[in-house]
């Protein structure tokens, strides 16, 4: 990865230092799981899950996504997915479906840091 994507991607809130150290220094396989998040499933199942009212599903898309993006490095997702998860475990369903613009805003946020 050279330093101008690097930069480009730590400027746009990806850790990229940290993700790296997950990956054992690999920076092929973090571009590959970078390019992933572009069409991540758990977060298209989180937002149907929520928006079908199935909280079992929506538990699992959320606690898979917070995963994703701490492997990553989207760590402002990451911690906002995680609140998110703990509402759907306390059975705060409409704490969880407020969450979701936020959640979808800082995907796109990513998804585009990414792609540029």
């Amino acid at each position: 990865m050279d330093q101008t994507k690097k930069a480009r991607l730590e400027a746009g809130g990806i850790k990229v230092d940290e993700a790296l150290e997950r990956f054992m220094g690999n920076e092929a396989m973090l571009e590959r799981y970078l390019q992933k998040f572009l069409s991540e499933k758990s977060y298209a199942m989180l937002r149907d899950s929520l928006a079908a009212n199935d909280w079992e599903a929506a538990g699992r898309a959320a606690h898979t996504l917070k995963s994703v993006c701490g492997s990553i490095g989207c760590e402002a997702m990451q911690k906002l997915v995680i609140a998110q998860e703990r509402h759907i475990r306390a059975g705060e369903w409409q704490e969880a479906v407020d969450m979701m613009p936020e959640i979808s805003s800082s995907y796109e946020h990513f998804c585009n840091v990414i792609r540029t």
